[in-house]
């Protein structure tokens, strides 16, 4: 009776200690995903995948509101997290692509975060071709990043069991980052919108109904710069032709009615705005007779030459009016500057439609250029002219217009090289 006892008391205990044994072998996992190692930026709604080292998925689930996740019951083994979303990203500025351009040209090293953030072409090499898939994206949209929108730390852990159940069965996973593709400097903070940072002013231009007109795009900055972005809105009654870079190196999308434009000096020079610099021309016309406003982006912005954003700088945006065709008077206002060292501007205005000549003598004389010879609509007309080509001089301008009527003016041009 007593042995069976003891037989039974001992089954129990076996029992017992293969159950405590069992629920040992299982640990509950806690971590959290926060962006770009700053732990007040925690990252929320990001799904968290627990795989084994088969790369199967065990488990997900969701970052709470403070980024934390956690998993329970995670059986003995080697594991990895893998995190995605499909938050939007809000992109990021030139800044990052001054950035990045430091670090491939050998001046910035970049944190292990930063590197993830850099690489948008997922090859795990940054170099150039990062950088254009940058620059190219941030001017248009459309371009996608073969790494995505996000990129996310991938933490590995091993879940170990243990005899005693005394003992705590938790793994706390150190927090890990995350980073939307781009965001090099940790430019975007989770929650925000990007806000443009130049003061801008107008600039009235007069011309006739559905006729060509070159608006042209000026900054101003007592900052020399190294890189700007600029995102422009064009009126809907207004229609663009093309769009005429002023600067070398100058990366221009339209989209629609919007014009995104971008630079960045590869070599690192900056270049000075002090001057009201023309960056780039708008060719268009106005479709109506109503005023043509133009506006700028939120994500607009210029860099100094230590990469930091400018905020003392003053753009200059177009806005259009709408004059008859007859209310201008048929006038050759002249070159400006004048006098000139390389290129220069030609004003003149057209009071009707017509065949239009122009042609530049030299003090001699004889002809040197002829930079107009064709139909052109009535209206206020600027054309570039460049004199690299010619010698230190006096030149005369002559333009005439055949038409209703037929018109000729000339003017007088100084080079001075």
């Amino acid at each position: 009776m007593g042995k069976t006892i003891l037989i039974r008391l001992m089954s129990v205990a076996v029992v017992i200690i293969l159950m405590s044994t069992a629920q040992a072998q299982t640990v509950n996992v806690t971590g959290k995903y926060i962006y770009h190692n700053d732990s007040q930026s925690p990252l929320s709604d990001v799904k968290v995948a627990l795989m084994n080292q088969t790369n199967q998925v065990v488990a997900t689930t969701i970052t709470n509101g403070d980024g934390i996740y956690s998993f329970t019951n995670v059986p003995v083994g080697e594991y990895s997290i893998k995190a995605t979303t499909d938050k939007p990203s809000s992109g990021y500025t030139m800044q990052d692509c001054f950035s990045l351009l430091m670090h491939i040209s050998g001046f910035l090293p970049l944190n292990t975060i930063q590197l993830l953030a850099a690489d948008v072409d997922n090859n795990n090499i940054v170099d150039r071709n990062d950088l254009n898939l940058m620059m190219a994206k941030w001017t248009n949209p459309s371009v996608k990043f073969p790494a995505g929108d996000w990129k996310f730390e991938t933490p590995h852990f091993s879940a170990k069991g243990t005899k005693n159940i005394k003992e705590d069965p938790d793994i706390p996973i150190p927090p890990a980052s995350g980073t939307t593709s781009g965001d090099v400097g940790s430019v975007y903070i989770p929650g925000s919108k990007p806000t443009n940072t130049l003061n801008l002013s107008f600039v009235n231009t007069t011309n006739a109904i559905n006729s060509y007109v070159e608006l042209p795009v000026k900054i101003t900055s007592s900052v020399p710069a190294t890189g700007f972005g600029l995102s422009i809105e064009c009126p809907s009654n207004f229609k663009i032709a093309e769009v005429i870079p002023s600067i070398s190196g100058l990366n221009v999308t339209i989209s629609g009615q919007t014009i995104n434009a971008n630079w960045l000096d590869a070599s690192l020079k900056p270049i000075d705005l002090e001057n009201n610099t023309t960056l780039f021309v708008i060719k268009g016309k106005s479709t109506d007779g109503n005023e043509s406003a133009f506006s700028l982006g939120e994500k607009s912005h210029l860099i100094s030459k230590s990469g930091e954003i400018v905020y003392s700088a003053k753009i200059e945006l177009p806005k259009l009016s709408i004059q008859k065709n007859e209310s201008f008077a048929f006038a050759l206002k002249g070159n400006w500057p004048n006098p000139f060292s390389g290129s220069t501007k030609i004003v003149y205005t057209l009071p009707s439609s017509g065949n239009v000549e122009m042609k530049i003598f030299n003090i001699q004389g004889q002809l040197v250029a002829v930079p107009v010879k064709g139909f052109q609509e009535a209206g206020l007309k600027e054309l570039p002219f460049s004199g690299n080509s010619l010698q230190s001089g006096v030149y005369f301008c002559t333009i005439s217009l055949k038409g209703d009527k037929n018109y000729t003016a000339t003017s007088r041009m100084i080079l001075a090289k």
